[in-house]
């Protein structure tokens, strides 16, 4: 059982344990500074100023440990952390000293620049014990780190696994495949617009096969599928579905996870009306760091969005370690915008 566990700093452990561990090492402090500056063996050295001194020393380490661990990360900011800490370990060191030495000075007449001159002794063993106790936090904090990054990466990988196998349903999936064959039949008869439907299904068709082995793919590989898409699905809602895409040349090289604009771009499809009245209006853009698809909002009335398809897309951002998505949702807009993930050859 853990005797100290903490929730956004404070310390929330049962009262009794964290007592306890600090009577019993305020007795093992004061025994051994009895032992090592010669002094008597009574409650005023050996409890009372061991309590106050571990007490003091134990919250301020947890306090101090628990700052440095939420304002600096030691996955992200090593460095800072290790300053940060030793900074203030040494403040508060310097501020203990300085209010013993205020105490006996005041009771003894004498400077508190004499006090702490006669108690070198015993700022040397205090500052080892501090830097023990802080060790102790530091190592406790390294260990429920080292758990919580385990599940999470198992949990990661699972999500990974469990996206891309519903993206590979998500997008080949009867439905799509018959109202393509819908289409193809409109089409035949030696019109020229077949041969190109059918080059167009075969490559898309191609890419959701081939892609769905890989965790990310060119922007450049995902933009040539999705204009592949569009055109098959333009042949389905004619003018009632226009589409505007503004990509930099600059960003094609950076990378995305495989089929995510197209689920993007699907679910505008499959939950809002398409009409002649109402046309879905879907703009495809980047900004040089991330990329956005947004649409006008006009939501079907018997379709109700699970939001698995936005839960996949997340789900995978996260297993390669990107940063997350960003949705945002108006009366008139409904919008994702996707990080793109920077190629190491990208300058």
């Amino acid at each position: 059982m853990a005797i100290l566990k903490l929730k956004d700093g404070i310390l929330y452990s049962k009262w009794h344990y964290t007592i306890l561990l600090i009577v019993f090492a305020s007795l093992l402090i004061g025994f051994v500074f009895s032992m090592v500056l010669k002094l008597d063996f009574s409650i005023i050295n050996i409890l009372l100023r061991s309590v106050f001194c571990t007490f003091t020393l134990w919250m301020g380490c947890v306090a101090i440990v628990t700052f440095s661990w939420k304002k600096f990360p030691w996955e992200t900011m090593p460095n800072k952390h290790i300053v940060i800490e030793v900074l203030l370990i040494f403040l508060l060191l310097t501020l203990y000293f300085y209010f013993i030495a205020s105490v006996f000075s005041y009771f003894n007449k004498s400077s508190i620049q004499a006090e702490l001159q006669t108690r070198t002794a015993e700022i040397v063993i205090t500052a080892l014990i501090t830097a023990l106790i802080t060790t102790i936090h530091e190592a406790v904090f390294f260990y429920r780190q080292w758990k919580l990054n385990f599940s999470k990466s198992i949990s990661l990988e699972k999500d990974n696994l469990e996206a891309r196998y519903n993206a590979l349903k998500a997008q080949v999936n009867p439905h799509f495949l018959f109202n393509s064959l819908n289409s193809l039949i409109t089409l035949l008869d030696g019109n020229p617009k077949a041969e190109e439907y059918v080059q167009n299904l075969s490559e898309y068709l191609r890419y959701v096969l081939v892609s769905n082995d890989k965790a990310e793919v060119t922007l450049e590989e995902e933009m040539e599928n999705l204009e592949k898409f569009f055109m098959l699905q333009k042949l389905r809602f004619n003018e009632n579905l226009v589409v505007d895409i503004n990509i930099k040349p600059t960003s094609l090289k950076h990378k995305i996870p495989p089929l995510a604009l197209q689920m993007l771009v699907d679910n505008c499809i499959k939950h809002n009306i398409i009409s002649q009245k109402k046309p879905l209006l879907i703009s495809v853009f980047d900004d040089g760091k991330s990329i956005t698809v947004i649409n006008n909002l006009q939501p079907k009335k018997s379709e109700e969005s699970t939001g698995q398809g936005l839960k996949n897309i997340e789900g995978r951002f996260r297993f390669i370690g990107s940063e997350s998505i960003k949705i945002e949702k108006t009366e008139k807009q409904f919008s994702v915008t996707l990080p793109l993930i920077k190629s190491p050859l990208t300058p």
